[in-house]
């Protein structure tokens, strides 16, 4: 009887997941890797140009075209356009600026009152249309499971 005790727990110390494991049960937990975000652009007027996508991780390096990550693509069609910005970590706030560069220039104009004069859209409800909106308002969190968002080019008039 002692021998199968002393079995019995030399067989719980070695064996895997027996009494004396310090493994924790199932697999371990896995860092998720860069994802791809799609998106759909709606109400893209010209079918040429290109849209340029600013993407935006704080409220320090929003709306700065030095500090953010810009994806350009180009239009070949009207109507709406599948966008895809690789390499977005899930888990990590993000924001999008988006502007339609219709005339190519690399620029997003504006008329003699600074108002935009090219098509553009944010990743969020704008609180108001009489200031920038900030980080804040327009982040999102980057979720791998999320569906897929629709964002709309706007107009000022």
């Amino acid at each position: 009887m002692m021998r199968y005790l002393l079995l019995l727990l030399l067989l719980s110390v070695l064996v895997p997941g027996g009494a004396g494991s310090h493994r924790a049960s199932g697999p371990e937990p896995v860092e998720p890797g860069p994802a791809s975000l799609f998106f759909v652009l709606d109400n893209v007027r010209k079918p040429y140009g290109t849209i340029w996508i600013g993407v935006y991780q704080s409220a320090d390096d929003f709306l700065d075209r030095e500090k953010a990550r810009l994806v350009a693509v180009k239009v070949d069609e009207a109507g709406r356009a599948v966008i895809e910005i690789p390499d977005l970590l899930p888990g990590e706030d993000y924001a999008l600026g988006i502007f339609h560069d219709i005339n190519d220039n690399g620029e997003f104009d504006t008329n003699w009152l600074g108002l935009p004069a090219e098509p553009w859209a944010f990743s969020g409800e704008l609180k108001s249309r009489l200031r920038l909106p900030r980080f804040e308002e327009v982040s999102f969190i980057f979720k791998l499971q999320a569906p897929r968002q629709v964002l709309r080019l706007r107009t000022w008039f």
